[in-house]
């Protein structure tokens, strides 16, 4: 191998909180990286998250992206290009050469970066998939009626309406609030019998949002059990209990009432029970990421028995984030500083190699 070959010593598929997360911990070793975000802007979906703090911070991880997004910005060792597809791959002696075609950027995003400007080809030591996971569409469980009863809202659509101040003083406050967990994951007749593992922490934060904003609403938590969500787990739990109904009961439905959204679920001596509520937020798990096959295509990355991207595959491939499985956005930058310790472990074999 030729070292003047290499383009780039990284090459990083994905610029949310993962990618942008390998970049900076690749800049940090003083290794240079390129990442590529098929977006407008870099990001991901974790730009669509609220802070969930209230007296103190939550440790969600919403507020991280932003220092990654300015750290990124500053480092000369990270390239990032958006709007940019990965149409080809090939490995070939050792190297990875990805060929990259421009898509539409629409009007200037606002973050680090630009939108790639022609067709290009680069040559690279290690590819880092950094794609992120897949929410589960919650039309999918029609039982629960999202998109046609009304009051009855993604977690994520719960998310913008926090960061917007739509629930909160001054609005229209709703008296009763419940949380369907489990909306798309723990499913294996639909095919989706894995933990989402995040569904429950972020749900249970929101929820702590709305109590403290709206000290007089009642919010139900309708569950199967309970994941524990990190070290804040065991410190925040008994004020939770103290401050949210927890149901242990999967609801069968949601239905249109008179006042708003109703969910029927099975009573403590299993009978069926119908409570109306003001808002029903189902919180929807994550899937593997979507493209996962044509990742498969182009770089050899093989699924795991959910369908996420195996984390062992070709030589100087890795994956990082959500694309591996379920992770908070925690989990994820410590996942991706795990990859990229592997990504430049493998361009300093190479370089090794190529001066022996």
């Amino acid at each position: 191998m030729n070292p003047a070959e290499i383009d780039t010593p990284v090459l990083i598929i994905g610029g949310g909180v993962a990618g942008l997360s390998a970049a900076v911990e690749l800049s940090r070793r003083g290794l240079a990286s390129t990442v590529v975000e098929r977006e407008a802007a870099p990001g991901g979906r974790a730009g669509e998250f609220c802070c969930k703090a209230v007296a103190a911070c939550a440790r969600c991880g919403a507020c991280r992206l932003g220092d990654l997004l300015a750290e990124a910005a500053a480092r000369p060792e990270i390239t990032l290009h958006t709007a940019a597809l990965v149409t080809s791959a090939e490995q070939k002696d050792g190297l990875w050469t990805v060929e990259l075609s421009p898509q539409p950027a629409g009007d200037d995003a606002p973050g680090p970066g630009a939108p790639l400007g022609e067709r290009c080809s680069l040559t690279t030591g290690a590819v880092i998939l950094a794609v992120g996971g897949q929410v589960f569409d919650p039309a999918g469980k029609s039982r629960f009626a999202h998109g046609r009863v009304e009051g009855v809202h993604s977690a994520l659509e719960l998310e913008a309406m926090l960061a917007m101040g739509a629930i909160g003083p001054g609005a229209m406050a709703p008296a009763k609030v419940a949380f369907i967990q489990c909306v798309g994951s723990r499913d294996a007749a639909g095919g989706r019998p894995w933990c989402s593992r995040v569904c429950c922490g972020y749900a249970l934060r929101m929820a702590r949002v709305i109590r403290h904003r709206l000290p007089e609403t009642e919010v139900t938590f309708f569950h199967m059990d309970v994941q524990d969500y990190g070290r804040a787990w065991e410190e925040e739990l008994p004020s939770l209990k103290e401050d949210i109904r927890f149901v242990r009961a999967m609801p069968g439905e949601v239905t249109a009432g008179e006042q708003g959204p109703r969910v029927v679920f099975a009573g403590p001596e299993g009978a069926p029970v119908s409570e109306g509520f003001d808002l029903v937020i189902l919180s929807v798990g994550i899937g593997p990421p979507n493209g996962a096959g044509s990742l498969h295509e182009l770089f050899g990355a093989a699924p795991d028995q959910d369908g996420f991207l195996a984390e062992e595959g070709p030589d100087g491939l890795f994956v990082a984030g959500a694309a591996a499985g379920p992770r908070s956005l925690n989990e994820s930058i410590t996942h991706a500083g795990l990859a990229a310790s592997r990504a430049a472990a493998r361009v300093g074999a190479l370089l090794e190699a190529a001066r022996g």
